[in-house]
């Protein structure tokens, strides 16, 4: 059953608000100093336990549908682990806003490969709603105290930004018939395997302090969560439409930032804000109007 737009939606704005409380947590991991591979090997293997749990609870499977089992773990084990991975080493290497202004160029890389793929057909409300998504995300980003980022930094936002939207356009293809939390939690759980092994490997599994492993379960959650309540939403929406819709993780990002690490929201900061909610109503509409003229 496919979800109504307007439930997908209402799920979408729930998603956001946990992706974007996962960057602000993620933070104050990168300032704990937890490498990369052991802080995203521990948040997704809570986040997997998370919707199993869910999943368990609710009485149903905890196996994905049949011949899928071996794509989701793999998805997450190459795609969403590297994805993962890239994005909080690119934390290292520059200020957050920097790596965020890279990392949601995202909503563009998914609409451009959607129109190579003749998945979407183009109109003027998917190049505006991508346009509008970018340059919000930038906006929002842009006028804090400090911009800067370093070459890997560079690469690593933008490694990134692409792995986001491969696995968002390859994820209804290689994994349609399984329910969204089983998804989310054998996803998760590749993403634990690859990176903790990476972890291992290079000598970064150690004995975290208390508050490290608070975080990290706090984050866990809301990753389990998030990654479900994405998975709902591209059922309903679509990949260009969803990866717009996520682009408001960046405001969510930065009140977060504002309130629990004392950074400064400013007026520009808002009018991107503004940017981004636009661009997922023009995307909603565009979405409307192309199954009406069917």
């Amino acid at each position: 059953m496919i979800p109504h737009p307007r439930r997908g939606l209402a799920v979408g704005f729930t998603t956001v608000l946990l992706f974007g409380l996962t960057v602000v947590l993620q933070a104050f991991l990168v300032r704990d100093g937890i490498a990369p591979s052991a802080a995203v090997g521990a948040r997704y293997l809570v986040a997997g336990l998370v919707c199993l749990g869910i999943v368990r609870l609710t009485r149903r499977s905890l196996v994905p549908a049949r011949g899928e089992w071996q794509a989701a773990v793999l998805l997450g084990a190459v795609v969403y682990g590297l994805q993962a991975i890239l994005f909080y080493a690119a934390l290292g290497h520059g200020s957050v806003a920097s790596v965020s202004l890279l990392f949601y160029t995202y909503p563009v890389l998914v609409l451009m490969a959607s129109l190579a793929l003749r998945q979407v057909s183009w109109s003027w409300a998917a190049g505006s709603s991508a346009a509008l998504s970018a340059g919000g995300a930038a906006a929002v980003v842009g006028f804090g105290r400090q911009v800067s980022i370093d070459r890997e930094g560079v690469a690593m936002a933008l490694g990134s930004a692409a792995c986001v939207a491969v696995f968002l356009l390859a994820n209804n293809r290689l994994i349609p018939h399984t329910p969204a939390l089983v998804s989310a939690a054998w996803v998760s759980f590749g993403v634990a395997l690859s990176t903790l092994v990476v972890a291992a490997a290079r000598g970064e599994l150690y004995l975290f302090s208390t508050r490290s492993w608070l975080i990290l379960v706090a984050a866990g959650a809301a990753t389990g969560l998030g990654t479900a309540g994405m998975y709902r939403t591209l059922t309903a929406l679509g990949p260009p439409s969803t990866s717009v819709l996520l682009s408001l993780q960046t405001v969510v990002a930065i009140t977060g930032s504002a309130l629990l690490l004392g950074e400064p929201v400013l007026l520009g900061q808002v009018a991107g804000g503004v940017g981004i909610l636009a661009a997922i109503a023009l995307a909603a509409w565009g979405r409307r109007a192309s199954q009406g003229s069917r």
